[in-house]
């Protein structure tokens, strides 16, 4: 348990000690005044002799003019009023009623020094908690700023990302369009191959048979590039055992050789004929 001193109770047991010594230096003093002024304290007399009647002086004084003695005792008067009165002592005067009235001075001294650190104690408690005010908003300005900062940097990262992806999906756009445009122009291509070369293109046609089990087993003994598909001939059912059509003679020769290899008769025909 740690102890903590009070700086007023502090300041109060100091300001009893000097009012306390100080009662006893006026105490001390005062006692010292009376002595030395009591001492200080003369008569000034001048004592007569016998015959001062014979004196020079008081001869002077019985013969000078009435005229010069009012005009003496007027510069009397006029000094005596000039003079300024003289402070009387009182001796008599209690010490104690002294040292009270000393003590209270310095008792109200000690509370307006009191209050007056009481107030600095609060102009300073209030200046701190106005610093700390002043900080905490200079903590807040400084947090929104940063805040604002990366809400600025975070909205700039999501634009560059945003027009990233509308470049990539520009790209991709116009590698589709190319793309497909490339095909439209390869079918267009194909398309008019086909119409040129329609014409050419030719198949061999084995047999034509009436069963379907029939034209099964002889397009399989054939082998690959032959099938059979069912058409009419005068109104009856018949299943035509042929070839892929091609218009490359090469490829219509290799048929031809297959078909003479199983041994089975055939024609060669053109396409729509």
């Amino acid at each position: 348990m740690s102890f903590r001193l009070n700086p007023f109770k502090v300041m109060r047991a100091v300001g009893i000690v000097a009012i306390v010594v100080y009662g006893v230096v006026l105490v001390t003093g005062y006692k010292k005044s009376k002595v030395t002024t009591t001492e200080s304290v003369t008569k000034d007399m001048k004592i007569r002799n016998k015959d001062f009647y014979k004196s020079k002086d008081y001869k002077n004084n019985l013969t000078l003019p009435n005229q010069v003695v009012e005009n003496n005792n007027e510069a009397v008067a006029k000094e005596l009023e000039q003079t300024k009165p003289a402070e009387t002592v009182d001796l008599q005067k209690d010490p104690d009623t002294s040292k009270q009235q000393t003590d209270s001075k310095v008792a109200d001294k000690n509370k307006k020094k009191e209050e007056q650190l009481k107030l600095e104690i609060q102009k300073q408690a209030q200046q701190k908690l106005a610093e700390q005010k002043q900080q905490e908003k200079s903590k807040i300005a400084a947090k929104q700023a940063e805040l604002k900062k990366q809400q600025q940097l975070e909205a700039a990262r999501k634009e560059q990302a945003a027009a990233q992806a509308r470049a990539e999906a520009a790209k991709q756009q116009a590698r589709e369009e190319e793309t497909k445009k490339a095909r439209e122009e390869a079918a267009k291509r194909a398309r008019e191959n086909a119409k040129k070369h329609q014409g050419s293109k030719k198949y061999i046609q084995v047999a034509s048979v009436t069963t379907e089990a029939s034209a099964r087993g002889i397009a399989k003994k054939l082998g690959g590039n032959f099938y059979y598909k069912k058409t009419t001939v005068n109104g009856k059912t018949a299943y035509v055992v042929m070839s892929n059509m091609t218009d490359n003679p090469n490829t219509l020769k290799a048929m031809e050789n297959q078909a003479k290899r199983a041994g089975s008769g055939y024609m060669i025909r053109s396409v729509g004929k």
